[in-house]
């Protein structure tokens, strides 16, 4: 496994506030993040992202389940954990990685919005719960 991803995964399963320097240290200058609800270009801007996560919702946790790497490209799979919305949510997702100069180019994340976010909310929930049974 290349260093930079090593760090890289080892500074999300470790991520703190007082740790985000890590997973930053690992980042490109034009560093990209987009996942269902956002997309953040260049890494102070990522860790201003971070930062607003850290105060929205308690405890995240990524636990990573599986890397697969071909050549610069990594898919990986993981699992995330937090309280958010007076709930426990729990799901999985895939991250696809781009490595540019031994630094993290790009972040895109794939995971279910609807299953896993709308369908917690009071009365949008209902109707997403009924779309994914």
């Amino acid at each position: 496994m290349n260093e930079i991803l090593k760090k890289y995964i080892n500074s999300y399963e470790n991520l703190k506030p007082h740790s985000i320097h890590n997973l930053i240290n690992c980042l490109h200058n034009n560093f990209i993040f987009i996942d269902p609800f956002n997309k953040v270009e260049g890494k102070e801007n990522f860790e201003v992202f971070l930062e607003k996560m850290f105060s929205k919702i308690k405890n995240p946790k990524f636990k990573i389940k599986l890397t697969l790497e071909k050549k610069n490209q990594i898919l990986i799979k993981w699992n995330f954990k937090c309280q958010a919305f007076k709930n426990n949510i729990d799901f999985d997702g895939v991250s696809e990685v781009i490595i540019k100069n031994n630094k993290v180019l790009k972040h895109i994340d794939y995971w279910d919005s609807g299953k896993n976010i709308y369908g917690r909310l009071p009365i949008l929930g209902f109707i997403f719960r009924k779309i994914h049974k």
